[in-house]
């Protein structure tokens, strides 16, 4: 019986994906292995002396190697250099910044001001209620003028005289 390699995709077998691994950033690239090895121990809440006393160099060099990584990664304190570095060993991948905040509710169209099935609450911006109060303030007196008006112009076309 002939053997198939299934990772180069032979006939007998399907062919495996191929191994997606994440980009490192170009910083954690760059780093020493010395680097790696402080950083892995800032990881473990060491500091610089200890870190010297179990490697075998000052404390000085410490530091010194730790604001390298720093620079490299982009990070102001040894934690977040620290952090980023686990991060990567970990396979996590690190998230993009935001570029832009949510944004708000559109003013208009407006919401329904009374309750429905889809907004129980009301969950209307300032604007919007700023925008309801000016309608409701304008559309109350109109309306009761209007109605006010017919009333009197069907009085008049009944014959009754007006009060």
């Amino acid at each position: 019986m002939p053997t198939t390699d299934f990772a180069s995709g032979d006939a007998a077998g399907p062919p495996r994906p191929p191994q997606i691994r994440p980009k490192a950033p170009t910083g954690i690239a760059l780093l020493s292995e010395r680097q790696r090895s402080y950083l892995r121990l800032v990881a473990q809440h060491r500091n610089s002396k200890e870190i010297a006393a179990e490697t075998g160099s000052s404390h000085r060099a410490v530091d010194k190697q730790l604001l390298k990584a720093n620079a490299l990664l982009g990070v102001a304190t040894r934690f977040d250099a620290a952090r980023l570095f686990a991060d990567h060993e970990a396979g996590v991948e690190p998230l993009p910044p935001a570029n832009t905040l949510p944004s708000a509710p559109p003013t208009f169209p407006l919401p329904p001001a009374w309750p429905t099935n889809e907004a129980a609450a009301n969950m209307m911006s300032w604007k919007q209620v700023a925008a309801w109060t000016f309608i409701i303030a304008i559309v109350t007196p109109l309306g009761l003028t209007a109605a006010g008006m017919a009333i009197l112009t069907l009085l008049l076309l009944l014959g009754l005289k007006p009060l």
